[in-house]
């Protein structure tokens, strides 16, 4: 923000910078342009630097738990921040999920480890339901829990069977008009040998897309082609759908995987 926009001959002006350093952390560059009736220098590049210190928080925001079978237990390590060392144990996990827990690691920390570093041993139950893994892990400390973080926690349950990848993306590039480009699959595969797998529907509820499906095995593995239609094509706007894929899976019989359209250069 500039205090004063007119600046006479020989004057100076004041700039004013904010910086949000929420979802920031560590050493922060960023850069301003000034521009100005300067015929000499009528542009200038101000280079501004700070250092967000975190006090009490996850050293990253998501933790990815991968894919996971169902009947399985699975265990991640995420880092946790904390400046004072005095409210180690005032520490305290919560989870969104029942089947999510998050504890302090008992293993001592690594030689040469940073202070400061606490290891968070994040678990999830065999009792995980089959899909999207979506739960949230609270670090709270202190008495009054007046310090608090959050960890977000991702990942999948297959179960017999596996559909991948659970998001799909088409990146439209408008300086080439051609639609080749466009083409995105999905694999749904049998985990179980003895099972036998078939495919009952498919459906665009926006009706933006077609699709082609191959066998690759027979009752075992399917590849959907799928190819944004003319007219999502035409509209050339940037929007967002769902595919629901129906097999006669017992366990997870329908299936949504989110998919975007995106238009650039």
């Amino acid at each position: 923000m500039l205090t004063n926009t007119d600046i006479p001959p020989g004057g100076e002006g004041k700039i004013e910078v904010t910086f949000d350093t929420s979802h920031k952390r560590g050493r922060q560059n960023k850069s301003i342009t000034v521009e100005s009736n300067d015929s000499r220098n009528p542009r200038a590049l101000l280079n501004v630097s700070a250092l967000v210190e975190i006090v009490f928080g996850f050293e990253q925001y998501n933790l990815d738990m991968g894919k996971i079978r169902k009947g399985q237990s699975v265990s991640k390590t995420a880092t946790l921040l904390v400046k004072d060392p005095s409210i180690i144990k005032t520490i305290r996990f919560t989870s969104s999920s029942s089947y999510i827990t998050a504890n302090l690691a008992k293993s001592p920390a690594e030689p040469g480890a940073e202070k400061g570093r606490l290891n968070v041993e994040v678990s999830g139950t065999s009792a995980m339901p089959v899909g999207r893994i979506s739960a949230t892990i609270t670090a709270r400390a202190g008495d009054r829990s007046v310090l608090e973080a959050t960890l977000q926690i991702i990942g999948a349950v297959t179960g017999d069977v596996d559909i991948s990848p659970e998001t799909v993306r088409f990146f439209m590039d408008t300086l080439k008009n051609d639609s080749k480009f466009a083409k995105q699959t999905i694999r749904v595969t049998s985990n179980v040998d003895e099972a036998r797998l078939h495919l009952l529907d498919i459906k665009d509820a926006d009706q933006r897309l077609t699709f082609h499906i191959d066998t690759l095995r027979a009752e075992k593995q399917y590849e959907i082609s799928m190819t944004p239609k003319s007219t999502a094509l035409g509209a050339r706007q940037n929007v967002t759908g769902s595919v629901t894929i129906t097999t006669d899976d017992k366990d997870r019989p329908v299936t949504s995987v989110p998919y975007s359209i995106i238009f650039g250069p």
